[in-house]
């Protein structure tokens, strides 16, 4: 054999085998948000790399992706984003610049709330489909790990709704960013009227919130963190209120990276800040 002719056949099998080691690889899944991240670490076997491209404590509608973000998509072989972010236009720019023939993105339906119980196991199934779509063998896994989590949402259910027991019988009074009312309203508590963003509380929005917190008895104001902290610290002192921040994302407190701490981190302050044992 040549040495050109021997040179060629190695060639060949280190490249052969470089192919072969990039299929076997694990497979790397982006999440649209740390709520889809959560769900994917738990239902993907070991091995798969979830990243997430919107951290946990940032505002989705006004989070710029960045460059190294391209990187991403470029490697990825899933990536999946809740409906809402198929309208944003960073988001789309980055699938397009990305030049992924092989990607296609999965858009999960999305569920009125899924910080709360109910929509949390909407978006279980969710992403259990498109993971049992994107990749067949496994489904077995996938399943098996989505039942456990469902029995898990239940039991977290069970959990707060005890301890929320004391807020229901009371019915408090609270202003909230209309981005936590679900929550506060789950909760027990009586929403007096909502607000937006910070940029959004006008001199005649705050003049309506004070008149609506007054004609309450509000006794609290409730924040959202991905919306701007302490957005409501004003209105509550305005009102002799308490003022807390809850979050709509795991990710933006201490300590609370998945679903379940986030919502028990925000079950704590709201119980804590209307005078009730924490669960």
């Amino acid at each position: 054999m040549s040495a050109r002719l021997s040179a060629a056949l190695c060639l060949c099998l280190i490249l052969a085998c470089a192919s072969a080691a990039r299929a076997e690889a694990p497979p790397r899944i982006l999440a649209g948000t740390t709520l889809v991240a959560d769900v994917l670490r738990d239902l993907c076997p070991q091995g798969a790399e979830i990243r997430v491209l919107i951290p946990g404590g940032a505002c989705p509608g006004h989070f710029d992706l960045k460059p190294g973000d391209l990187a991403l998509v470029q490697d990825a072989r899933a990536v999946i984003l809740h409906q809402w972010q198929k309208d944003m236009a960073a988001m789309r720019n980055l699938l397009r610049a990305a030049q992924n023939e092989a990607l296609d993105a999965d858009y999960l339906p999305e569920p009125e709330n899924p910080m709360l119980p109910a929509g949390q196991l909407a978006l279980t199934r969710a992403v259990q489909d498109a993971l049992q779509r994107r990749f067949p063998a496994w489904s077995g896994h996938v399943r098996a790990r989505a039942e456990a989590r469902a029995a898990r949402i239940q039991a977290v259910e069970q959990e707060l709704l005890a301890a929320f027991a004391p807020l229901h019988a009371a019915r408090p009074a609270a202003l909230c960013s209309a981005l936590q009312a679900p929550l506060a309203r789950w909760a027990g508590l009586q929403v007096a009227m909502t607000y937006g963003r910070p940029e959004e509380l006008t001199p005649g929005r705050v003049a309506a919130l004070l008149e609506a917190g007054r004609a309450a008895g509000v006794s609290l104001v409730i924040d959202n963190i991905q919306s701007g902290v302490g957005a409501g610290r004003g209105l509550a002192e305005e009102l002799g209120a308490r003022q807390i921040d809850l979050t709509s994302f795991p990710g933006a407190q201490d300590g609370a990276d998945t679903w379940e701490d986030a919502l028990r981190a925000n079950a704590r302050l709201l119980l804590a800040a209307a005078g009730e044992p924490r669960p």
